[in-house]
Order: structure tokens, then C-alpha cells, then sequence
């Protein structure tokens, strides 16, 4: 048996051949080129059986990993937090790190740690599909933040009566971005902005002349900046949006190709979107590569940081020293659930009695939803709020008092 250690940089990769008794047999580095990549692929047939591994390194290592998959060959793909250990106790007596060496280390990884190897069930491409929806719906909830802003300066009365992120309103500010230009704007040229989007969607809270109404008694100023910033940021919102419908979509015809019934399960606990759900399968790809809910929450770094001095015990928060991805996918999850699901909220109320504090109640909150997502995806069965809250009465899917 031979394990494949393999260090992935931006341009160049370095790989590392060990036998079962960690002897070194062939290592070199190449670039990343496919004419590299067949050369890699002649050298590696000729060490058969053989393990790969590379660590989970940015984008770097989806190239050639793909390629090899594409051959029929299955690299491990792994965390570097699980292997980081590993790294400092073999480089503690030689702390010289270089592109071989960390190449070498993987390969002995593997060697000494077959138990911490698992194929992953979902295509790396999937997971950065994920994170960059992610990263990109981050952005929206800031564009949004900054439309407020110029809000409050150009047409502050605005948000008080309506809800300024409905396709009519910013419509209506990208063409007349103050109240100044609004009161201005014939009420013919409003009146058929209204009237096209009520023919797409939702109807606007109020009528256009309520809206010419409320621009004219306005104290917000008209400035060409604020104006052009205004516009821009809503341009900017129209642009991510659409992105981010289109990745939405991409990202769940990904996933169900892999975890149908997973997608069923997680959705099924009202508050929990699709969309969440999806990403979170991306993240951790199969509940089974967890033991227990515990494995789960300290992956996410959202184990309790204690601190103990005799009789004295200090709760310090969260390590955060997990996958920080996960653990915001979980924060929007509890933040969903609270809102929507009565038992949740119900949770949310009594630990907040107990804790005294918000913070620390929605960290029990997001615990228990894991607990909760870990049984079920490991049992297999939808949300059952009597078994997750047995203390809860309930009628018709809500809470009416406590046993």
C-alpha cells in the first residue's frame, strides 16, 4: 500500500510517495498544467494500491483533484484543521516548513490516520458554489445597509410608511433618486411605474399619489452624490439578487442530485429555508462523518470555551476555532427558527430566564437545533416537535402551555 501526500499551491504542486512503512519512495513538484497533471497520473498508476490526500486548500486544489476523479481516482479531501495537530507534533523537533515536507507529512497523515479518511459525497465545486452564495447574500444584507443610509439623508420619511427593498420603490429611486425629484416627477410617469409592478408581483402599500404626498413634505435634501450613490447601490442590489436567484438554483439541482431526503428532513423544521438547508449539506457533505452531535457543534466552533481555577468555573463563549461557514449558517438557522416556530421561540424564552442574557440564550438555541438536525438526519425522520420538546403542550403546531 502507498499513501499520496500532496501540497497544492496557486502554480505549482508538490507531491510525496510513502510505503506502508513510511519510507519516502518517489516525490517531486510540477506545475499545475494538464500535461503536468498526465504526468502525475502515469507516476501514480505505477503505485498501486495507493491513498491521496491534499488538504481543503482555498481553490487550489480543485483542479487537480477533478482530474483525478475524472480518472476514476478518489483523493481525499481533508479539513486542515483535522490534520493541523498532526503538522505540530511531527515538525515540533524540525519546525523548517517547506512545499516536501508538508507534502510528506500528509502522506504520513494518511498512513497513520485511515479513520479520519472519508470520500466526500458532494463535489468540492458544490461547496464553493455554497460559500460564494454565501459571501454574496453577506453583500446584499450591506448594499441594503448602505440604501438605508442615503435613505435617511435624501427621503428619511420613506422607510417609515413602506417598505423601501419592493421592486416599485427602488424602481421609482433609480429614476427619481430624492423626494425632491419624486415630488417633482409627474404623476402620470409614477402612476405607470405602479402600475407595472402590480402586474408582476405584490401590490405597493400605498398609491402613488400617497407617495407624492409624503416626497413633498419631506425634509430631505437633493444632492447630486447622494443621488448618484443611491442609484448605484440600487443598480448594485438588482445586479446581486439575480446572481443570487441564479446560484440558489444551481446550488439546489447540486444537492439533490446528492441529498434529496437530507434537503427534506432539515426543511421540514419551520423557520429553516431550502436555501439553508442546502448549504448547510454542502458544508458537512454527510451527517456520518459525525459520531455524536458534540463532533458537530465543535466542528462548527461553537463549543463552550471554559475556564476552571478550583472552585471557580468561567463560561468564556464559543471557541470559534471551527468551520466559520457552518457556524454562520447555523446562527441564521436559529435566528429563522426563532421567529418562526413557536417551540423554538419557546426555548428561546426559557433560557433567556435562566441566562439573563440574549447572547447566551441564542447560543443554547443554536445547540439544541443542532442536537435536533443531527437526530433526525441520523434517524432519518422530519421534525417531530413532541419528541424535541416533551415538556411543550401543543395544538395544531403551536404551543399552548407546558406539561
Amino acid at each position: 500500500m502507498f499513501y499520496v501526500g500532496i501540497d497544492v499551491s496557486k502554480n505549482h504542486f508538490t507531491y510525496c510517495i510513502i510505503n506502508s512503512t513510511s519510507q519516502i519512495v518517489r516525490k517531486d513538484t510540477l506545475t499545475q498544467t494538464f500535461e503536468s497533471f498526465k504526468d502525475f497520473l502515469s507516476i501514480i498508476k505505477n503505485f498501486q494500491p495507493s491513498t491521496i490526500i491534499m488538504e481543503s486548500s482555498g481553490r487550489y486544489h480543485i483542479c487537480i483533484s477533478s482530474f483525478l476523479i475524472s480518472h476514476n481516482i478518489q483523493p481525499f479531501i481533508i479539513n486542515p484543521k483535522f490534520s493541523h495537530q498532526f503538522f505540530k507534533f511531527i515538525q515540533s523537533t524540525s519546525p523548517s516548513k517547506t512545499d516536501s515536507k508538508d507534502a510528506f507529512i500528509l502522506a504520513l497523515f494518511a498512513l497513520k490516520n485511515p479513520e479520519l479518511l472519508k470520500p466526500s459525497s458532494i463535489p468540492e465545486e458544490t461547496k464553493i458554489i455554497a460559500r460564494t452564495l454565501q459571501s454574496l447574500k453577506k453583500e446584499l444584507a450591506k448594499i441594503k445597509t448602505q440604501i438605508l443610509n442615503c435613505l435617511s439623508v435624501v427621503f428619511p420619511e420613506l422607510e417609515r410608511v413602506t417598505n423601501p427593498f419592493s421592486k416599485t420603490i427602488l424602481n421609482i429611486l433609480l429614476y427619481f433618486p430624492s423626494a425632491k425629484d419624486i415630488a417633482k416627477a409627474p404623476i402620470k410617469r409614477i402612476s405607470a411605474m405602479f402600475e407595472e409592478a402590480t402586474t408582476r408581483g405584490k401590490k405597493p402599500s400605498l398609491t402613488p399619489e400617497d407617495l407624492k404626498e409624503l416626497a413633498k413634505k419631506s425634509i430631505g435634501i437633493s444632492h447630486k452624490g447622494y443621488s448618484l450613490t443611491l442609484k448605484t447601490y440600487i443598480q448594485k442590489l438588482f445586479f446581486l439578487e439575480k446572481q443570487i436567484e441564479e446560484l440558489s438554483t444551481l446550488l439546489d439541482e447540486e444537492i439533490q442530485k446528492w441529498s434529496p431526503k437530507e434537503i427534506d428532513i432539515i426543511s421540514s423544521i419551520k423557520g429553516i429555508s431550502r436555501d439553508l438547508a442546502n448549504r448547510f449539506i454542502a458544508e458537512i457533505e454527510d451527517i456520518k462523518k459525525f459520531s455524536s452531535a458534540k463532533k458537530l457543534i465543535k466542528y462548527a466552533g461553537l463549543d463552550p470555551v471554559i475556564k476552571q481555577s478550583g472552585k471557580w468555573k468561567f463560561f468564556k463563549g464559543i471557541s470559534k476555532k471551527g468551520n466559520a461557514y457552518l457556524r454562520d449558517i447555523f446562527y441564521q438557522m436559529a435566528y429563522g427558527v426563532v421567529t418562526w416556530n413557536s417551540f423554538f421561540r419557546e426555548y428561546l424564552k426559557k433560557k433567556m430566564a435562566q441566562y439573563g442574557s440574549y447572547r447566551k440564550a441564542m447560543i443554547a438555541v443554536v445547540n439544541k437545533l443542532i442536537r435536533v438536525i443531527f437526530a433526525m438526519l441520523k434517524k432519518g425522520e422530519k421534525f417531530r416537535p413532541e419528541r424535541v420538546f416533551p415538556s411543550i403542550r401543543f395544538k395544531n403546531s403551536e404551543v399552548v402551555g407546558y406539561v
